[in-house]
């Protein structure tokens, strides 16, 4: 299975496998809580954290069959412009406000490549894609560090087999799921 640098033309496909791997998951049920407002809900706010990431400089990648994708930042790019967000309604976004607020509270500091969202098609889940799409970038990436957060104990453990250790204590804002910072230090895994 290939990776790659996802084209202009697939950013609609992108969206559409991040809210599809999404839509379950204990983060997006807390900030979207009503399952069919997050059907509509959940690609807006995908759609702006892709446009996000490629302003800021980052990366798109996707799988050649385009079953998985995952977005990258450099550290601290992660501002969005409120305009972004333009389809969600005001508590959803004091909910998405309260989250990034916490998150940044609990970035690391110095230079880093942020995994902000890896995501497999339903269909497509428990077959190595997720680990394959963070493979690419962290080669990608080099001799950089690499962080995120960890929605899902499912999801931890696979990013421990790619060598992310625990990073600082397990957050959450008030009411919400629990998220577990990660760290990747490429010298550690060498």
């Amino acid at each position: 299975m290939t990776v790659r640098a996802a084209g202009p033309s697939e950013m609609d496909t992108v969206v559409d496998v991040l809210s599809e791997a999404f839509h379950e998951d204990p983060v997006s049920v807390w900030v979207f809580p009503d399952d069919g407002r997050r059907a509509v809900a959940l690609p807006i706010f995908h759609r702006a954290i892709a446009r996000g990431a490629l302003a800021a400089g980052g990366h798109i990648d996707v799988t050649g069959d385009l079953s998985g994708a995952v977005l990258w930042t450099p550290a601290g790019a992660e501002d969005m412009d409120g305009e972004a967000f333009a389809g969600l309604s005001r508590e959803e976004l004091g909910r998405l406000a309260a989250l990034f607020e916490l998150m940044e509270e609990h970035a690391p500091g110095g230079e880093y490549h942020h995994a902000q969202f890896i995501g497999v098609r339903e269909n497509a889940q428990r077959q190595g894609i997720g680990a394959r799409l963070l493979r690419y970038g962290l080669d990608r990436n080099g001799t950089v560090p690499a962080y995120l957060e960890a929605s899902s104990p499912e999801s931890a453990k696979l990013y421990r087999r790619l060598g992310f250790r625990d990073h600082g204590r397990v957050f959450a804002v008030d009411g919400g799921p629990p998220m577990l910072p990660m760290w990747r230090d490429p010298s550690i895994c060498l």
